[in-house]
């Protein structure tokens, strides 16, 4: 059995709120033995499942220009494609399988055609995680084995049942809020608002699988997609699990 399971949401640029998680586990010396993400969660899950230091992680992410990514991105139908994401996780990654990670990891996507949760954890990685962060609407749906995938959060943003078997602890981390604060302004600002609840409410239907669960606040100001606010929102993570571990018996359980 593993010692310590970690499920990462998924969130957008908020998944960054992950990193100062991490960092702040590791400086508790709490060692990560599993990982399991949907859609961001799963992109920062694979980097540091394969080894990256979360400072060099945190370097990628903030390399990112967001204009110039989308521009890339487009396509002639009008959404994105998960090409220029393909490319951006294949440039800085070697590993490409699962098995070829140093932790293990389960990325979550919704089958749209069975309309279930598929947890990928061996065979080809790098279209895996573009499924499970293929934000539906936004992005063309992947194609992979014959079939079609949207990102994960839609049915399962807190993907814990993959890892609460196989792991003594497990700790969660959820970085996608819902701003209770909100003021619908057009049709497509109440298609976002309703989506962003539904994936929210399958998360906390879910929290009380993990041992610990840490929502650092204040994320709600940050936009999905606020790529030049990386760094603010990674201390607001690190700052919030660094409290969050003083107020808890996680050290003693290990």
């Amino acid at each position: 059995m593993h010692d310590v399971g970690l499920v990462l949401s998924g969130g957008g640029v908020r998944g960054v709120a992950h990193l100062g998680v991490i960092k702040a586990l590791e400086e508790n010396d709490v060692h990560i033995s599993a990982i399991s993400g949907a859609s961001a969660g799963a992109i920062i899950g694979t980097f540091y499942a394969a080894g990256f230091s979360v400072e060099r992680i945190l370097e990628i992410i903030t390399e990112i220009k967001t204009a110039r990514f989308l521009q890339l991105a487009m396509s002639w139908k009008g959404v994105l494609k998960m090409d220029a994401i393909n490319k951006f996780i294949s440039k800085h990654l070697k590993e490409d399988t699962f098995e070829s990670l140093k932790i293990p990891l389960y990325a979550a996507a919704t089958n749209i055609k069975t309309g279930k949760t598929t947890y990928f954890d061996k065979g080809p990685l790098v279209p895996a995680i573009c499924a499970s962060s293929c934000i539906p609407v936004l992005f063309d749906p992947v194609a992979f084995d014959g079939q079609l995938y949207v990102d994960g959060g839609i049915l399962n943003n807190l993907p814990v049942e993959p890892i609460r078997e196989k792991c003594a602890l497990v700790i969660a981390s959820h970085s996608n809020p819902v701003d209770s604060d909100y003021d619908a302004k057009n049709a497509k600002d109440v298609m976002e608002r309703s989506l962003m609840m539904a994936i929210t409410c399958n998360v906390y239907s879910r929290r009380h699988l993990c041992d610990y669960f840490i929502e650092p606040a204040g994320l709600e100001e940050y936009k999905v997609l606020d790529i030049n606010k990386a760094e603010e929102i990674f201390k607001i993570g690190y700052q919030e699990a660094i409290t969050y571990l003083e107020h808890s018996d996680l050290k003693d359980r290990l």
